[in-house]
């Protein structure tokens, strides 16, 4: 069995990754099946995973 602690480090692992999934099946769908304000909620969310990178790569430069 997991302690409690284990399972909270593995949310911290992965919360992340599950957010930018989330945030990119909901702009995908959107891209899919909206017009109008869906276009920018699927920019929006498509935008996620990048802004992740930007995020992580000046994060790390410091």
């Amino acid at each position: 069995m997991m302690s409690a602690s284990n399972r909270a480090s593995l949310w911290r692992i992965f919360a992340a990754p599950l957010l930018i999934l989330g945030a990119s099946l909901v702009g995908l769908v959107a891209a899919l099946v909206a017009n109008g304000p869906g276009d920018w909620i699927s920019w929006f969310a498509l935008s996620a995973p990048l802004l992740a990178v930007v995020w992580g790569r000046l994060r790390r430069a410091r």
